[in-house]
C-alpha cells in the first residue's frame, strides 16, 4: 500500500484498483476466520469489511439479479456454461454510455478479452472481460443493477 498522504505511484485509478485488489486479497483470507469487522485506511481510502452472522442482507431495490446469482452460477457448473464474474462491488452497466449498443447480447460469440460490460465504482468505469471465449448463453444482470464482488454476470457457453 502507499503510504498515507503521498501521491500513489502511477496515478488514481491504479491506485485505486491496486486497493480493490487488496480488499478482495484480504476479504479471502479472512474467510473462516472470527474477524467479523476489519476496517483500514490509506491515502484517504478507508475499506470497511463487516461480516454478519446468520443474516442475509438482501439486495437494494431493483437487483433481482443480484438474489439470482448465486443459484445461476451453481447451475452453470453442472450444465458447462462459464461464469463472467464482476471483478469488484458496483453498478453494472451492459453499454459504455446511456442509449449506447450493449456490448454483447445473448446469442453473441465473445473471444477472450473482449469487454462484456463495465462495473461503476467509486467514480470509475472498470471494464468486464471476458475470460475465455464463448457464446453468450445468458445475461444476469440488468443495465444499472448493483452487483458485488464475484457475482455472475452472465453465462458463456461454448462454441461448437
Amino acid at each position: 500500500m502507499t503510504e498515507p498522504n503521498s501521491t500513489p505511484p502511477g496515478g488514481e485509478q491504479e491506485f485505486v484498483r491496486t486497493v480493490w485488489e487488496e480488499a478482495r486479497d484480504l476479504v479471502k483470507r479472512l474467510e473462516g476466520s472470527t474477524v467479523q469487522r476489519f476496517s483500514v485506511e490509506a491515502a484517504g481510502t478507508k475499506i470497511e469489511i463487516e461480516r454478519v452472522a446468520g443474516t442475509v442482507v438482501p439486495p437494494a431495490a431493483g437487483t433481482a439479479g443480484a438474489a439470482a446469482a448465486p443459484d445461476a452460477d451453481e447451475g452453470a457448473e453442472l450444465d458447462g456454461r462459464h461464469p463472467v464474474v464482476s471483478p469488484l462491488v458496483g453498478t453494472f452497466y451492459r453499454a459504455a454510455q446511456p442509449g449506447a449498443k450493449a456490448f454483447v447480447e445473448e446469442g453473441d460469440v465473445v473471444d477472450e478479452g473482449q469487454t462484456v460490460g463495465i462495473v461503476e465504482a467509486m467514480k470509475l468505469m472498470n471494464h468486464v472481460k471476458a475470460d475465455q471465449a464463448g457464446r453468450v448463453a445468458q445475461i444476469l444482470c440488468t443495465d444499472g443493477d448493483w452487483v458485488e464482488f464475484e457475482q455472475p454476470l452472465m453465462l458463456l457457453e461454448p462454441v461448437e
